[in-house]
């Protein structure tokens, strides 16, 4: 099985005089949804998909309301799911207060199995959705070539600088 991946430059935000460096972002081909997912694990066992979206939905329900309290969710082989709060820095403890605070994640800590099965993975290089688009709008408008450089007035979703 391969991952593929497109190009991107980018810059360090906390270092913007330095040069943008070649980095590569994941690129997904397509979703799987709730029914597709239920019908899929319904299909390997003997529970009816129906039941399987209701386990679903409650399952979500359930890690929500118990992460909102604060517990950590654990999917054992799977992995753990936990609240991480995003916040500024106040100069010294006495004087930090929640209003510091900027937000909350849920944070995903892949377990051990989980991470193994990564360690054979290979990788294939793809363009970029932004580039796939361009290539698409030229053909249609019976072009034999593209500028993917986002330097002539391109308004893609992707940054110029996703190759």
């Amino acid at each position: 099985m391969s991952l593929n991946y497109s190009i991107a430059m980018m810059g360090n935000p906390l270092k913007k005089e330095e040069p943008k460096k070649a980095y590569a972002k994941a690129q997904t081909n397509g979703e799987l949804n709730l029914k597709e997912l239920s019908t899929l694990i319904a299909s390997k066992c003997t529970v009816h998909q129906a039941d399987v979206s209701a386990v679903l939905i409650a399952t979500t329900e359930c890690m929500l309301e118990v992460l909102k309290a604060g517990k950590q969710v654990d999917f054992g082989d799977l992995g753990a799911f936990r609240l991480q709060i995003n916040s500024g820095g106040a100069p010294s403890a006495d004087l930090f207060t929640s209003d510091y605070i900027k937000g909350v994640n849920i944070q995903f800590v892949p377990g051990e199995e989980l991470q193994v099965i990564f360690q054979g993975l290979k990788f294939n290089l793809v363009p970029t959705r932004a580039a796939q688009a361009a290539v698409i709008k030229a053909q249609k408008a019976g072009k034999t070539t593209v500028d993917i450089s986002g330097k002539n007035g391109s308004s893609d979703s992707e940054s110029p600088d996703e190759i």
